[in-house]
């Protein structure tokens, strides 16, 4: 355990010093929009595994870019300090950049960069429980994304508003969109779309009591899932089918999903797949009337819910190194607090949208 501990420290050390050597490389291209695409495209890239490295790749970007006067190129810079800002938790800083990117998108026709900035809009809005503007926004991007012709975005946004509906209890309205967003994720042969499509609606159709038909589309997307070798989210598939049987009493069947979920979160160590998990199975113990069970089950998932928000929260309360300038003597510091980052990551998946309902960011 040691040794493999010691080996993922010393591979962020390694993906560190790789990016410092990047940043020093495109400060050297002398093209200024060149410069700028490189520097938006290595931060955006690294936004997930490195958000502090990110961040200071989009200030150096933010000053390339202004040089230039290419509204084109201030928007993508405001774009990824939008995105980055949204990832830390802060929605106001979020939100002007994304504002900012926008206004400068619709400049200039770009409806591309318009798509984009009305999506991370949109996020940002679900995320602060303004649901009319989210709306708002992902009908934009639609609307984007229709002038260019972008069909997997296309269906990407339709998902995102049902999604939407679906946390307003528009049940039936949630449907539709993820009916839309079906037919163009099968012509463009997205089969992790189209899977999704399908967990969505099998899922809303669970909640609605209309069993036989939740179950069909859920089998459905189980297929689709285990023909493409989608193996991490074969535990989500495995769950919702699970908790159906549960609903129909089904109990032996019940029971064999639960334990094939059980087996995928538990190899690959899927956190939020483990506690939908031990929830599915409290309400399992429930059903069958045996309460104190189903209460230690219970106990778990909120155990872990609580553990993961804990987390969720010291990650995002985590600073960016690079409001100020580092100093020579504070480099070993930062590195050690990219790479603090970077196993927070590692161990933390995100509470997301409940029963498993898939939303597409940008």
């Amino acid at each position: 355990m040691k040794l493999v501990f010691i080996f993922i420290l010393l591979s962020f050390a390694c993906f560190s010093q790789v990016n410092d050597s990047l940043l020093y490389q495109t400060q050297h291209i002398e093209n200024d929009t060149e410069r700028v695409n490189q520097l938006y495209k290595i931060g955006f890239d690294i936004r997930n595994n490195d958000p502090d490295m990110s961040y200071e790749f989009a200030k150096i970007c933010e000053q390339e870019a202004l040089k230039t006067n290419s509204p084109k190129h201030i928007a993508k810079t405001y774009n990824l300090l939008g995105v980055l800002y949204y990832k830390k938790g802060n929605f106001t800083k979020a939100l002007h950049y994304q504002k900012q990117a926008l206004l400068l998108n619709q400049s200039i026709n770009n409806e591309i960069g318009i798509a984009i900035n009305q999506t991370n809009l949109g996020n940002i809005y679900s995320d602060i429980n303004y649901l009319q503007l989210a709306e708002q926004s992902y009908l934009q991007a639609l609307q984007a994304y229709n002038k260019t012709g972008n069909t997997l975005h296309i269906a990407r946004s339709l998902i995102n508003l049902g999604v939407l509906k679906y946390n307003q209890k528009q049940y039936n309205a949630a449907i539709k969109q993820f009916e839309e967003a079906l037919i163009y994720a099968n012509n463009i042969g997205e089969n992790e779309l189209v899977a999704s499509c399908y967990n969505n609606i099998g899922t809303i159709l669970r909640e609605q009591n209309k069993l036989d038909s939740a179950l069909l589309y859920l089998e459905e997307s189980l297929k689709i899932r285990q023909l493409i070798d989608n193996e991490f989210e074969l535990a989500d598939s495995y769950n919702n089918i699970a908790l159906v049987f549960v609903k129909q009493k089904n109990f032996n069947e019940a029971s064999n999903y639960i334990s094939l979920a059980d087996d995928i979160a538990s190899k690959y160590d899927y956190t939020e797949a483990l506690l939908e998990l031990y929830h599915t199975r409290s309400l399992f113990f429930e059903a069958q009337q045996n309460f104190e069970q189903a209460n230690v089950w219970l106990k778990k998932h909120y155990a872990l819910k609580d553990s993961i928000l804990t987390l969720e929260k010291n990650s995002i309360e985590l600073e960016f190194s690079n409001n100020q300038k580092t100093l020579p003597s504070e480099k070993k510091t930062r590195n050690h607090l990219h790479n603090l980052w970077l196993l927070i990551s590692c161990l933390v998946m995100l509470v997301g949208i409940p029963l498993f309902l898939i939303r597409y960011k940008r």
